[in-house]
């Protein structure tokens, strides 16, 4: 990911992608490589003066399954990614740290454990607030195809949001991070399935064109989730009356602050409850429930489980 590059490096570059889609589907079908080059030819029409790049950051770890490339990457607290797109789409699982991505007017804060997508010739911008580290998942075209009606959807960036969304991601980095030989097979299905649920839920609940004061408010919320930061706090940091704040964030977000803290609080369980042999009552606590018993019962009102079920299942999947 650089900066626009002069006509020479351009050209360069577009070579350089043509290559690498030939070498990525040597065994694709006719149709299928018709429709690529199709693909990569109107991405360098629709943005002759700008990069069609790789990704940049440091990979650190690389699994290659049928349709598929995961890679954990890091970046640096500062880097700045001018704009750019890619042949390809994207992915993104943010595993630590924090960015800001901005396409077209709307800016979108990726905060540890949000699931994005990016379609292949989005122009875009990003800027890391910390250091960062990252699953992303370059998609082959035929995988999209494999989505059938579902694959139009995805024309659009957005996050993925939902608790199935969210479980799925954690079920992703786990098999990432697996060494059996049945991994690659379990990674294709769970991909196949955030595919289909990015198709679903993209587009609701993005705030992408929230005013600046209401995204200082979201990002606040998100370091501060576990803590329950008061309305009045929060509106002292959007400079605005707490009415206000109650309804612009339920406008922006479709749901209101509560429940936002509440979905933030039982997401981080289930990663926890997928990742690690915690007990639950420690759960309750770092998740900021009052005891277990209260843990408990949000989480199965939320996610149809309780926590031991939802533990169980994640072991068994």
């Amino acid at each position: 990911m650089k900066g626009c590059k002069s006509e020479t490096e351009t050209k360069n570059t577009r070579a350089n992608v043509s290559s690498e889609m030939s070498s990525n589907f040597g065994n694709a079908s006719p149709q299928g490589l018709l429709s690529m080059n199709a693909l990569g030819v109107a991405i360098h029409r629709q943005y002759p003066a700008c990069p069609v790049s790789d990704t940049s950051g440091t990979v650190i770890r690389r699994r290659d399954v049928p349709g598929f490339s995961l890679m954990e990457t890091t970046y640096p607290q500062g880097m700045e990614l001018s704009r750019h797109c890619h042949s390809h789409a994207y992915l993104s699982l943010v595993l630590s740290g924090r960015y800001t991505e901005k396409y077209l007017d709307v800016e979108c804060l990726c905060s540890e454990g949000a699931l994005r997508f990016l379609p292949p010739g989005q122009l875009h911008e990003d800027k890391y607030n910390t250091a960062v580290r990252c699953l992303l998942v370059k998609i082959e075209p035929l995988a999209l195809e494999r989505l059938g009606d579902h694959a139009p959807v995805l024309s659009s960036p957005g996050e993925v949001s939902g608790l199935a969304s969210s479980w799925l991601a954690n079920r992703m980095y786990r098999e990432f991070s697996a060494n059996d030989d049945i991994a690659p097979l379990a990674m294709e299905g769970v991909l196949l399935e955030i595919l289909a649920e990015s198709a679903r839920s993209i587009g609701d609940g993005n705030g992408g064109h929230a005013p600046a004061w209401l995204r200082r408010v979201r990002e606040s919320l998100e370091d501060s989730y576990l803590l329950a930061p008061s309305l009045a706090e929060l509106a002292v940091i959007g400079g605005v009356h707490p009415v206000h704040l109650s309804r612009e964030f339920r406008k922006h977000y479709q749901t209101t602050i509560g429940e936002f803290i509440r979905k933030r609080r039982i997401e981080k369980a289930c990663q926890l409850l997928t990742n690690t042999d915690t007990p639950l009552s420690e759960i309750a606590l770092t998740c900021g429930f009052s005891d277990q018993s209260h843990f408990c019962a949000t989480f199965k009102s939320h996610t149809g489980l309780t926590p031991a079920k939802f533990r169980d299942m994640s072991a068994r999947a």
